[in-house]
């Protein structure tokens, strides 16, 4: 097994977990808080086998919307702070003015080659439109809330972009490009 896939394995787990945890924590928090009625049961001809019922439409509605909802802050918060971070890391090796701006909120510490890699971002981000993509799927099909897809869609927008630009600045360090040195 190649190193790329081992690092690659190796920082998708916490992605992946975050969102099961986030969706299945969101479910069973909802229905302990407000008291809904959940049942457990296996379905062998669906997509998954093991489904959760809830008797009243409206509750499954609710508590769909607020579980995707928790299922994408949980992801879009370590995503936005990668990206952020990132950006701030690489702004820093281009300008000097940075650093002083750096210290001067006094985190300094944020500007380290550590978790700055396009490998981890682009992970996260990836996590981020699956996330999205099933959120905007619940969405279309009247799942969930309409301002929970559309949000699902602007943060995804937001995070690819960031994901882009972190890329386009790896590539640069690999093929410069030939208008910087003339």
């Amino acid at each position: 097994m190649s190193n790329l896939l081992k690092r690659a394995l190796k920082n998708s787990l916490v992605p992946a977990i975050l969102m099961i945890a986030g969706k299945a924590l969101g479910i069973f928090i909802l229905s302990a808080k407000y008291g809904f009625p959940l049942e457990i049961g296996n379905d062998i001809g669906g997509f998954f086998s093991t489904q959760i019922y809830f008797q009243d439409p409206d509750i499954t509605y609710y508590v769909n919307s607020v579980s995707d909802l928790i299922m994408l802050i949980a992801l879009a918060i370590p995503t936005i702070y990668l990206i952020s971070k990132t950006a701030l890391f690489q702004s820093s090796l281009k300008n000097p003015k940075t650093i002083v701006k750096v210290t001067k909120f006094n985190i300094l510490k944020w500007i380290t080659r550590n978790d700055t890699s396009f490998l981890k971002t682009f992970l996260w981000s990836a996590f981020l439109w699956v996330c999205s993509g099933l959120i905007i799927k619940n969405t279309i099909s009247g799942d969930t809330y309409i301002w929970i897809g559309i949000t699902a869609g602007l943060i995804s927008i937001f995070c690819g972009l960031g994901a882009l630009k972190t890329f386009e600045v790896e590539t640069n360090k690999v093929y410069p490009s030939n208008s910087k040195y003339y």
